[in-house]
């Protein structure tokens, strides 16, 4: 069992979720047309209120 508060994808985007979102084994996260995506084990779909923005690692850097 995961609890998030962010979801990153490779190598462009972040998701940063307006509550946390509580994943079971067996669950999928992905993104469909900017929308983040759960899957959850047993076939319901759940849309997340999240905030997408573009990820860039010279923002990370010190």
């Amino acid at each position: 069992m995961v609890l998030l508060n962010a979801v990153r994808f490779e190598p462009d985007w972040a998701f940063r979720l307006n509550r946390p979102l509580f994943l079971m084994p067996g669950d999928r996260v992905s993104m469909a047309e900017g929308v983040l995506l759960v899957q959850r084990l047993s076939g319901q779909e759940e849309y997340p209120a999240a905030d997408l923005a573009p990820w860039c690692w010279r923002w990370r850097l010190v």
